[in-house]
């Protein structure tokens, strides 16, 4: 396995993820919604995305859902590979950029 081209590829679907975010999860809902973490399976068959809200997490699975179709269409336009990793978007709850988030929101 060429790890290279792993993090190569980690590094592009995490940018151009966090591109997309802001359009499917409203910042008027969900508050700053960024790309916290990226693994790539072996073999690029799946990349597990862990995204970061400030607000109604609760809510994240469900909006996750209705869009993430349309968010691997967007990728399979843009990312030139024989097969394109199917995305797993996953709400991060590790919470520490979170609270960092919170309080730069609460300062502003």
């Amino acid at each position: 396995m060429n790890f290279s081209r792993k993090i190569q590829l980690e590094k592009f679907l995490a940018r151009e993820i966090a591109l997309l975010l802001p359009f499917y999860f409203p910042v008027k809902k969900f508050g700053l919604v960024n790309v916290v973490w990226i693994k790539v399976a072996h073999g690029f068959d799946s990349a597990k995305v862990g995204v970061g809200v400030m607000r109604n997490s609760h809510q994240f699975d469900e909006v996750a859902r209705k869009v993430i179709s349309k968010i691997q269409r967007e990728l399979n336009r843009k990312l030139v590979m024989k097969k394109v990793p199917k995305i797993i978007l996953e709400l991060d709850r590790s919470g520490e950029i979170l609270e960092k988030l919170e309080k730069l929101e609460e300062k502003s």
